[in-house]
């Protein structure tokens, strides 16, 4: 059991370092997402084989062609979140833009409602409520300071939708596919969609050794470890250590920022970011704890 939480820390905490490797690179954004990307599915390639390899062949069902069409939809959809919040780091601050994103959980709430019928619990209800109070207080703190400020707080929540569009498409596939054959399934048409996007852009594949250190470290420290392991710890841990996790990210971000970049972060926006993280980990344990039912016809 500790050898799991350690995993879910470790995660989170690599989860979390994704700011810093992007704060640091000189490259344009698509182009270091597109490195990033084939570096992590290059690691995950042996990962999947193994996994495919040691599991029972009645537990180890085949992609269909079903699960192949929304495993790329979920690739594009991943894509569009890992540039679209890199973007967003060059108009606000690590520790905003890390919780910005974090707000999938009320998204995903909503659109279970509007698209799967899933009514939200009362308990999911005061979270998105609490956690619409403290994204507005930092949302008017940003403002305050800079109107680019708030273009990186909406290009972070922009991200936030398309995870939240990730999540949801992966529901079908991760019934039936292991994590590690669905993570590089994910990570390659990602990377294929990334690298299209750097030709449509024509922001070129050319990039310094400082910068390729600093993709490598994405793909390991953020992808590999952290989008991996929180994924199959998460299927281990108890609801309210699901919720926590949601809380831990933007948090150990703020710190690294501090630690690796000095970005300081106002009373206000720190309030702001407690009060939005509480609302966050309400929905996200709500949702965990108490599975959202269907709206009757």
């Amino acid at each position: 059991m500790t050898a799991r939480y350690a995993l879910l820390t470790l995660g989170i905490a690599g989860l979390s370092m994704a700011g810093i490797f992007y704060s640091l690179a000189h490259a344009p954004v698509v182009t270091i997402v597109a490195y990033r990307m084939v570096f992590a599915a290059l690691l995950m390639l042996p990962v999947a084989f193994v996994a495919r390899r040691a599991r029972a062949p009645q537990t180890s069902a085949p992609f269909s062609r079903a699960d192949l069409w929304t495993t790329a939809g979920s690739g594009a959809l991943f894509a569009l979140d890992l540039i679209v919040w890199a973007i967003s780091l060059k108009f606000t601050t690590v520790a905003s833009a890390a919780l910005f994103v974090s707000t999938h959980p009320i998204f995903v709430a909503l659109l279970a409602w509007a698209i799967f019928r899933e009514r939200p619990t009362p308990l999911m209800l005061a979270g998105i409520a609490v956690g619409v109070v403290g994204i507005t207080i930092v949302a008017y703190q940003d403002l305050a300071l800079s109107g680019r400020a708030l273009i990186g707080d909406g290009l972070a929540a922009l991200a936030a939708l398309a995870e939240t569009g990730y999540l949801l498409c992966g529901r079908s596939v991760r019934r039936r596919i292991d994590a590690p054959r669905y993570a590089f399934g994910v990570y390659a048409s990602c990377a294929a969609f990334v690298c299209v996007a750097v030709l449509g852009t024509r922001s070129g594949f050319a990039i310094s050794g400082h910068d390729l250190l600093l993709a490598l470290g994405l793909a390991v420290v953020a992808t590999a470890l952290g989008h991996t392991l929180v994924s199959q710890s998460l299927g281990y841990m108890p609801a309210a250590v699901v919720a926590v996790s949601f809380l831990a990210q933007p948090l150990m971000a703020a710190l690294f920022a501090l630690l690796f970049l000095a970005q300081v972060i106002p009373l206000t926006t720190a309030l702001g970011g407690i009060i939005a993280l509480a609302g966050i980990g309400l929905v996200a344990y709500a949702n965990e704890r108490e599975p959202t039912a269907p709206l009757e016809m």
